[in-house]
């Protein structure tokens, strides 16, 4: 089933404890924390700026619950086999937003564990997500949108990696992606044709 490539609840609240300890860590300027000692160092270089990061921590805690509001959504579609294409893409999207949000905090030495866990984590995802697609009959416009898709959702997790240094670029080159992981279809056009099933495009895309 679809839901069984969606993190499990139990991931995203642990993420969201792990998210909420870094604010508390940003917030609470205490010199003898680690985390924020080493923040004020990158500071005072001019590498980062803690109102930004804190600004960052809010959009990523934001962008975390979605997804945990998404997962209930999805699980609760395919309970009543009522899941629909559109939120399977909005729900990758999702992801990739998260890995992008991610990236602000590649500098931070003693935070990156929890940023790593979910680079890791996405990439199951992806896995799961190609594997689904061709094991599940789809029609080939599904397929199509899916495959779209998932090539955003690759980029930012190679892109996150590399910057994280999860994995190296060589380590992607063994997995069994894609002939072309650059996608031709822009988010905004991916929901519109799950959405509205305009097929007459992907057809002509496909001819």
């Amino acid at each position: 089933m679809l839901y069984s490539f969606t993190f499990q609840e139990e991931t995203i609240h642990s993420f969201q404890e792990r998210i909420e300890f870094l604010e508390r860590c940003l917030n609470n300027a205490n010199p003898q924390d680690e985390i924020f000692a080493e923040i004020i160092e990158l500071e005072n270089s001019g590498l980062i700026s803690l109102n930004k990061l804190i600004e960052e921590v809010k959009k990523l805690q934001y962008k975390i619950n979605k997804v945990l509001q998404l997962v209930k959504v999805l699980k609760e579609k395919v309970q009543l086999d009522q899941l629909s294409l559109l939120l399977v893409v909005r729900y990758n999207f999702l992801l990739k937003e998260i890995l992008e949000q991610c990236c602000e905090f590649s500098f931070i030495e003693h935070s990156k564990g929890v940023f790593m866990d979910m680079i890791v984590s996405t990439l199951v995802v992806y896995q799961k997500i190609k594997k689904e697609t061709y094991s599940v009959t789809y029609s080939q416009h599904e397929i199509y949108i899916l495959t779209e898709t998932r090539k955003h959702v690759i980029q930012s997790i190679i892109k996150a990696s590399v910057q994280f240094k999860v994995f190296t670029e060589d380590f992607f080159k063994s997995l069994e992606l894609e002939d072309d992981i650059t996608p031709e279809e822009s988010e905004a056009m991916l929901v519109s044709l799950a959405s509205t099933k305009k097929w007459d495009y992907v057809y002509r895309k496909l001819a």
